[in-house]
């Protein structure tokens, strides 16, 4: 039991060293109430790469998911496609308020994109695991859906790709 009083006296101070004397309410390492998410998406086109951008209120080392669909891959048959990579996901971590990814847009033709940009699907570092709930539970605001049980911020964005 020592360990464990020597931990929770560790956690207290470190609480402890996080206050402001501004503040008169406590501040608690764990979120006991539920939590909106600020979260955009918009892109930006340069020498045939397009850039997934955004801002969040999301603390750093969090992860969005992202997916970008070039219309082509919904109405053409995959072995058609004119690129490989009409459909393209993957995860971006959070620093200082912004995250980004980079798709080589090579080969691509004009038309429509949608980009599709969620939070909190796992893994995540444990500090947002704790703020936000493991499978999303702590989210509240527009911008919640519904995944299979899972609360996720959404953000999605479309635009007209022009080579």
């Amino acid at each position: 039991m020592r360990a464990s009083t020597s931990s929770i006296l560790a956690i207290s101070a470190l609480m402890a060293c996080g206050q402001t004397h501004e503040s008169n309410q406590p501040q608690n390492s764990l979120n006991l109430t539920n939590e909106s998410v600020a979260l955009t998406v918009e892109h930006r086109s340069a020498w045939r790469v397009l850039w997934v951008e955004g801002e969040t209120d999301l603390p750093n080392r969090s992860y969005v998911n992202y997916r970008v669909t070039h219309e082509l891959a919904r109405t053409v048959p995959t072995n058609e496609w004119p690129a490989t990579n009409l459909i393209a996901s993957g995860r971006a971590a959070v620093q200082d308020g912004h995250y980004w990814a980079k798709i080589n847009t090579l080969n691509w033709p004009p038309g429509q994109v949608q980009i599709l940009v969620q939070f909190p699907l796992p893994p995540q570092p444990s500090t947002v695991v704790t703020r936000y709930g493991e499978f999303g539970e702590n989210l509240e605001g527009d911008n919640v859906i519904v995944i299979n049980g899972t609360k996720a911020i959404e953000a999605e964005y479309r635009f007209r790709h022009t080579p």
